[in-house]
């Protein structure tokens, strides 16, 4: 055996074996690929089991909140709860943005609007709820002591030139 067929040897094993290398790393990636697929379909499938438990929940509380038992009461009083600051939140936030619901329709109507542009019923400006920690009134004494903004009645801390709630000087 010559010279060149010593190197023709080398070479078909060296070939053999990266040939071998390539096919497993294919073999690899096409694991790691198949996993990565079924993974996702399982986050997939628990989500949309979320989204069925969720829907379940929000029909028995639909057709339960006025008559809770014992076992949920305290989870219906807390929705209902929720559910009443978030619709006073967004009257107040309709208010700032000098807003509000129409009273027969809901849709939303501007300041200086006399009727309604959706139903055609007449409508009153309506005032914005008080919320704890939003809009409370002024306390007087701490507007007295320059400690409130006149304006909103938020804090104001030694110094402060703009409120930091409504943006008012100071």
């Amino acid at each position: 055996m010559g010279f060149m067929d010593s190197v023709k040897g080398f070479a078909g094993k060296v070939g053999e074996t990266v040939s071998n290398g390539a096919k497993s790393v294919s073999d690899g990636s096409k694991k790691l690929a198949e996993k990565s697929r079924v993974k996702k379909e399982i986050a997939q499938l628990e989500a949309e089991v979320e989204q069925s438990f969720s829907a379940i929940g929000k029909a028995y509380f639909e057709e339960n909140k006025d008559k809770a038992d014992d076992k949920f009461a305290a989870s219906f009083a807390d929705i209902a709860a929720k559910r009443e600051k978030a619709d006073k939140l967004r009257q107040l936030l309709a208010s700032m943005e000098d807003k509000w619901p129409c009273p027969q329709c809901g849709a939303e109507v501007s300041k200086g609007q006399k009727f309604c542009d959706n139903c055609g019923a007449k409508v009153e400006a309506v005032e914005a709820p008080v919320i704890e920690g939003y809009n409370d009134p002024v306390p007087v004494q701490a507007a007295v002591a320059g400690k409130a903004c006149p304006n909103c009645g938020a804090h104001l801390d030694e110094g402060q030139n703009f409120c930091e709630k409504c943006g008012t000087r100071i």
